[in-house]
């Protein structure tokens, strides 16, 4: 089926799977395919404890019994028995030192000039990334310009690097996180970065990520290099609550952005299955600015990797429009922050117990395609 790092463990009738899917899109489609699959070709198993990874980390457990009438599916973070039962199977099908080429477009449109309607920019960004070991990912994007009516001096204008870095994932357990990562995260930032996260209870996920960034340009005239007295330490605390009734993800946060002001933002978002789409508003260093956020599907539900090179479309399509209120906004850079992955968005890699639940227990019951 696509599917990678398999781990079988097969009692009377309960089978122990742990399996890392780099073939469905999302979080919920493929552990349902993988339930499927295994009632069809095991009808005696009656229950099923499937484990989800995420570059080779374990993230959640899905809990499946079938009945006469269906699926009874519950989804949480209690792994350490499913880990213990499938700790001496032997891991068939390993994703470790495989590529993926995902061909990332980049389109930016900023409205803000007094002589021309837009300044716009269309580069590629081509993502060649592996996992290395377990939990580790390796990334490297450059990015290549291809139309753009930006001054001749500006650096979005020449090739740039979006994202080369390494993220560890140390550690993903019932309560904790923690993640680190080193290297670049914006094309004119680099540094290291680390993340702790506490699950406190169903829906409710706290942070606390920090990072050491300094600023980095390459030039035509003077090449590559690092500004000097450019480095910055950043942090943020922040608060992620779902409520699964209503889909609604909401987001608080506050401390001190990528070039060093301070403030806070507040995100709300609707999950649409596969879909998300939210607002946001901020208010940093005596300005304000909001505007909205959506992710939405690119290309097909399933991008299978036979090889060990794939070239592919991104999963999501992820965008952010910022009204950015006054011109001192813009130009002192507030409210900017990074992301350690150029995937990261609000459907990709979105582990939420309750998000998962729902939409497997919906895929195996036969009310969602």
């Amino acid at each position: 089926m696509g599917f990678e790092d398999l781990r079988v463990c097969i009692g009377n009738d309960t089978a122990y799977v742990s399996v890392e899917d780099h073939t469905y899109r999302g979080t919920f489609r493929g552990a349902a395919v993988a339930i499927q699959s295994i009632a069809q070709e095991c009808p005696g198993i009656r229950h099923l404890e499937v484990l989800l990874t995420d570059y080779r980390q374990p993230q959640l457990i899905v809990h499946a019994t079938k009945s006469d009438t269906g699926w009874d599916v519950r989804v949480d973070r209690q792994m350490r028995q499913a880990l213990l039962k499938l700790r001496g199977e032997e891991t068939t099908k390993p994703s470790a030192g495989k590529i993926d080429i995902t061909l990332v477009p980049m389109v930016s449109l900023v409205n803000n000039k007094l002589d021309h309607l837009f300044d716009y920019n269309v580069r590629i960004a081509p993502a060649i990334a592996t996992t290395l070991w377990k939990g580790a990912r390796l990334t490297i994007q450059p990015i290549f310009p291809i139309l753009s009516n930006l001054d001749k001096s500006d650096n979005q204008r020449a090739i740039q690097i979006g994202h080369a870095n390494l993220r560890q994932q140390i550690l993903s357990t019932k309560r904790w996180q923690v993640t680190a990562a080193a290297g670049f995260f914006h094309p004119e930032r680099l540094g290291v970065q680390a993340n702790i996260g506490l699950h406190a209870f169903t829906g409710l996920d706290l942070y606390l990520s920090g990072g050491y960034t300094a600023q980095a340009n390459y030039s035509k005239q003077h090449g590559f290099g690092v500004t000097r007295n450019s480095d910055k330490v950043n942090f943020m605390a922040k608060a992620d609550y779902y409520e699964h009734h209503s889909k609604l993800q909401l987001e608080l946060q506050a401390g001190r952005f990528l070039y060093g002001d301070y403030g806070g933002r507040f995100d709300v978002t609707r999950h649409f299955s596969e879909y998300a789409i939210g607002v946001y508003a901020i208010l940093t260093g005596g300005e304000h600015n909001f505007g909205f956020h959506f992710a939405i599907p690119m290309g097909g539900k399933r991008q299978r990797r036979n090889g060990f090179v794939r070239v592919r479309l991104p999963e999501y399509f992820n965008l952010e429009y910022s009204m950015q209120s006054y011109f001192k906004y813009w130009q002192e850079k507030m409210g900017r922050r990074y992301s350690t992955q150029p995937d990261e968005n609000r459907s990709a890699h979105y582990w939420e117990p309750k998000f998962v639940e729902q939409y497997v227990s919906r895929i195996l019951n036969g009310t969602f395609k």
